[in-house]
């Protein structure tokens, strides 16, 4: 169940990468991004004519072609208003307002929030946490995995870009699979070092090989979410086994329970699918925000065990 919670974006982003979409295949958009090109845009569509004033975050993000996609979808999406038919989406995507440039202002701004609760808690964690700590270096690597993931999410819901597409799904499958490692190595921290190396090497290798796999030629989304499922499912069965090996005796499994709830109840947005409230707020970008307090809950358990390791060890 925790690996469709976590990685059902992933599901619904195969969608979202149809190009063919109803919007923009509708006669009223064509003619008008046509017409447009011709009045405003250059022969490559790249650059405006001499004469176009354009407001310089319109300019900085978008080509004059992408604007015109832009100023048409809107006269579409009126056409279907008019008519009392539901908006449609273009190449994949639901009509939003930008806001300074970004395409999406709120998945941006829930990616940022994301962002910075993690850098408040890792600083929180380097200040309360010893470099001697058995998983400082662990919970290191997850803290960068997990900046970067949410920088590339911010990148990616600003602009749109095969680039930026590739590196948020990228990190993002990152952030998944260093969850899951940083939960594997915590439960292997009494067992010999040897299926720690293993279990890091198996890892890495795993990364490597749908980094290596993902950047060569088109983006395949159904291994992209394959390997997902296989990430998911050892962060499931990862957070459930320490859950009930030490709910008793370790208050911190709560806050590692904490996060995994919040995370179910999340699952409707998910999988849900609405056109955007107020021509912002989609599903996905509910997403973001109810990802913030798992977040939270998550080095919550960071903390609280770090602590319990230094305490229960003093060497440590």
């Amino acid at each position: 169940m925790l690996y469709f919670i976590l990685t059902s974006s992933f599901l619904l982003s195969l969608c979202s990468n149809v190009k063919a979409s109803l919007g923009n295949t509708f006669p009223t958009y064509r003619y008008c991004v046509e017409q447009c090109r011709e009045a405003i845009c250059d022969e490559g569509g790249v650059h405006y004519k001499s004469y176009v004033p354009v407001p310089f975050s319109s300019k900085l993000l978008w080509s004059c072609n992408d604007n015109c996609q832009y100023e048409c979808m809107w006269d579409t999406v009126m056409v279907f208003q008019d008519k009392g038919w539901l908006p449609p989406q273009f190449h994949g995507k639901w009509p939003f307002i930008r806001w300074l440039g970004i395409q999406e202002p709120a998945s941006t701004a829930f990616s940022l929030l994301n962002l910075g609760i993690h850098l408040k808690m890792f600083k929180q964690f380097l200040r309360e946490v010893r470099r001697t700590n058995p998983m400082f270096k662990i919970w290191l690597i997850y803290a960068m995995c997990s900046i970067n993931g949410w920088v590339w999410s911010s990148i990616f819901h600003t602009r749109d870009l095969p680039f930026t597409e590739l590196m948020d799904y990228l990190s993002a499958f990152g952030m998944v699979l260093c969850t899951a490692y940083s939960i594997g190595m915590r439960l292997l921290l009494k067992f010999h070092q040897v299926y720690s190396l293993l279990f890091t090497a198996a890892t890495v290798a795993y990364f490597v090989n749908h980094a290596t796999y993902l950047s060569w030629g088109l983006f395949d989304y159904k291994y992209n979410m394959l390997a997902n499922l296989v990430a998911g499912v050892i962060l499931f069965v990862n957070c459930v086994t320490f859950s009930l090996i030490y709910w008793r005796t370790l208050p911190q499994s709560r806050s590692l329970l904490a996060a995994i709830g919040i995370l179910v109840i999340s699952l409707y947005l998910e999988l849900s699918d609405f056109s955007p409230i107020w021509w912002t707020f989609d599903a996905h970008a509910l997403w973001h925000l109810t990802t913030a307090p798992v977040t939270y809950y998550y080095w919550k358990f960071i903390l609280e065990d770090s602590k319990y390791l230094q305490k229960e060890i003093p060497r440590w």
